[in-house]
């Protein structure tokens, strides 16, 4: 049986995954779509892992600090608008490409989010 440490671990190393995802991608034609798929999914995972940890505050007590950031960044970041947008009218557009993947990639490091998930996976 999965402990409820494993568990959040595994949903942190998938969270980490795409984000490496993210960061490798070259900004070419088909990156949205592929942007737009591992940003639903990092996003359904904090949704995921946020309500984990409001239920089971007393098993996992020594990772609640990363709560706050992950709904702040929840609140704070919607992308999926400006991805339909630009799916319409410049998907083949490096730049614009380049400058949403950079700005997701800096949401995710706003409230020190990423070196949380980076420091419990180091755990």
């Amino acid at each position: 049986m999965v402990t409820f440490e494993q568990y959040l671990k595994g949903i942190l190393k998938q969270v980490d995954d795409s984000y490496t995802l993210l960061q490798n991608l070259r900004d070419k034609i088909g990156d949205l779509d592929i942007m737009y798929r591992e940003l639903a999914k990092i996003n359904g995972l904090f949704v995921a892992l946020s309500n984990k940890l409001e239920t089971n505050k007393q098993e996992l007590a020594d990772y609640q600090y990363i709560l706050s950031p992950i709904r702040k960044y929840l609140e704070n970041h919607e992308f999926f608008r400006e991805m339909n947008t630009m799916s319409l009218l410049y998907s083949d557009d490096s730049l614009r490409l380049k400058n949403l993947r950079l700005s997701i990639l800096d949401s995710m490091r706003e409230n020190n989010l990423l070196e949380h998930i980076q420091s419990i996976l180091r755990e």
